[in-house]
């Protein structure tokens, strides 16, 4: 035993499983354990030896990978998911408090109006404006598990070239940010958009671009909307809805 090392293979996971309407789900599936009639679970921590020699010459920790999925009869299949590439060296104890995790259910319904009504989002979009994705503030927050995750990461590539190596942004820009504020139907919204660009210590460099604008939308029958973008002219048009979630869009402009 002297010439081993405790590693961790999973630390203590804790939370609490709901439905859309903040109701808890009871026998819901995490991991190798069923939630109580509070939706709560825990998955209790799991460590392993390792050979001590061969993680001195190995010179750092190991990295920490981490796939429970989630299920339940009538809803969507999740997971949660976890990677830190020395998270395998944390000490005994290890925990890890997820709070609430949403699960959607098949078919899940949605109000599209009532999603946007009053409310504030981030909005990045494809080089011919021909795609918009929409991520409502508290993203980061709700998303917790691997449903949510590949929108935000198709998201980000479309605004930031510099973080996530994406090519869609126009030559030089390196960072679109865009924030779109939802009122009421047919009450104006308010759009602020800035625009970073490429620095060298040489220079000379091209200051940050704001476009500040108004606009309004309207909701039809839950699965298209009317877009007026104000002076951000590429952005006007009659869109699709083809992706949705409580804090996610997805519009495609029809043709």
């Amino acid at each position: 035993m002297q010439s081993c090392i405790s590693r961790l293979r999973r630390p203590e996971i804790t939370g609490v499983i709901v439905d859309y309407d903040k109701n808890p789900i009871s026998n819901c599936k995490v991991g190798e354990v069923l939630t109580d009639k509070n939706g709560r679970f825990k998955l209790m921590e799991e460590r392993y030896n390792a050979f001590l020699l061969t993680e001195i010459f190995a010179m750092e920790a190991p990295p920490l990978m981490v796939m429970e999925q989630i299920e339940k009869d009538g809803f969507e299949k999740d997971a949660i998911s976890m990677f830190h590439k020395w998270g395998g060296g944390r000490k005994k104890g290890a925990k890890i408090n997820l709070d609430t995790i949403y699960l959607k259910k098949i078919n899940q319904p949605f109000n599209v109006s009532a999603l946007l009504k009053k409310s504030n989002w981030q909005m990045g979009f494809t080089k011919k404006a021909d795609t918009l994705y929409l991520v409502k503030n508290g993203f980061e927050e709700w998303c917790k598990t691997d449903r949510c995750n590949p929108f935000y990461s198709e998201y980000k590539a479309l605004t930031d070239n510099y973080f996530y190596g994406g090519k869609n942004l126009p030559e030089g820009m390196i960072r679109r940010s865009l924030a779109i504020k939802f009122d009421t139907e047919k009450l104006p919204i308010k759009i602020n958009m800035i625009c970073e660009y490429k620095s060298t210590f040489e220079g000379p460099n091209r200051l940050p671009d704001t476009v500040n604008t108004n606009g309004s939308y309207k909701v039809l029958s839950n699965a298209e909307i009317i877009i007026d973008a104000g002076t951000l002219n590429e952005l006007t048009g009659k869109y699709n809805v083809t992706d949705l979630d409580l804090f996610q869009m997805k519009l495609t402009k029809t043709k």
